[in-house]
C-alpha cells in the first residue's frame, strides 16, 4: 500500500507539471467548477484522491456560523460520501467497492490574505476494493448530475502499466483502460 500512496503522489505531481505544460489549460491554484482526481490500483485494490474548491461541492467556502450553513455542509459532504460510486463507475462485473477514508474541508490562508476574500477546498479519500482488475474496462465519470457546479475535473488513473488521463467536463466521460 506504501507504493500506492508513493505512486499516486507522483501521478498528482506529473499532472500538475503536465497541466503547466498544456496551452489548454488555464487552471489557477483555486479555480471555482475544476478540480482533480486521481486513482491508482495496485492489483486489485486503489486510493482515490479528490481535490476541489468547496464552492463546487457544499455551494460556499467561508467557514459557516449558521446552523443553516452547517446543515447544508454537512449534506453536501455526506452526499459526496454517499454518492460517490454514481460519480465513479466501474464495470459491475469487477464487484468494485468504495469506501469512505477521509473526507474534509480546508481553508487557504495564504490565498484568502493575498485576494482578501475566503477561499478553501474540498479533499476526499477513497478507498477501492475489486474483485477483478480493471484493465481492459472502463470507468464513466458523471459528477456534473450530483454535483452541477463542477465543470472540469482532470482525471489520471494508474492500473498496473497503464496511464490515462482525462478532462471530465461533462456528465458521461469515458476512459478505457487498455
Amino acid at each position: 500500500m506504501k507504493i500506492l500512496l508513493i505512486t499516486l503522489s507522483a501521478l498528482f505531481a506529473l499532472s500538475s507539471f503536465a497541466k503547466e505544460k498544456t496551452k489548454h489549460r488555464e487552471h489557477g491554484a483555486h479555480q471555482h467548477g475544476a478540480g482533480t482526481l486521481g486513482i491508482a490500483f495496485d492489483g486489485l485494490k486503489a486510493k482515490l484522491d479528490f481535490k476541489i474548491p468547496s464552492d463546487s461541492v457544499v455551494g460556499f467556502e467561508y467557514t459557516p456560523k449558521t446552523e443553516k450553513d452547517k446543515s447544508t455542509k454537512k449534506t453536501q459532504l455526506d452526499k459526496l460520501e454517499n454518492r460517490i460510486s454514481e460519480m465513479v463507475i466501474f464495470d459491475s462485473s469487477l464487484n468494485c467497492k468504495i469506501t469512505t477514508d477521509k473526507i474534509e474541508v480546508i481553508k487557504d490562508e495564504e490565498e484568502s490574505k493575498e485576494t482578501h476574500s475566503e477561499h478553501s477546498d474540498t479533499f476526499a479519500k477513497f478507498d477501492i476494493s475489486c474483485e477483478k482488475s480493471p484493465a481492459g474496462t472502463k470507468i464513466i465519470f458523471n459528477f456534473q448530475k450530483v454535483f452541477p457546479k463542477i465543470k472540469d475535473l482532470d482525471v489520471q488513473i494508474i492500473v498496473g502499466d497503464i496511464q490515462k488521463s482525462v478532462e471530465a467536463k461533462k456528465d458521461g466521460t469515458t476512459v478505457e483502460l487498455k
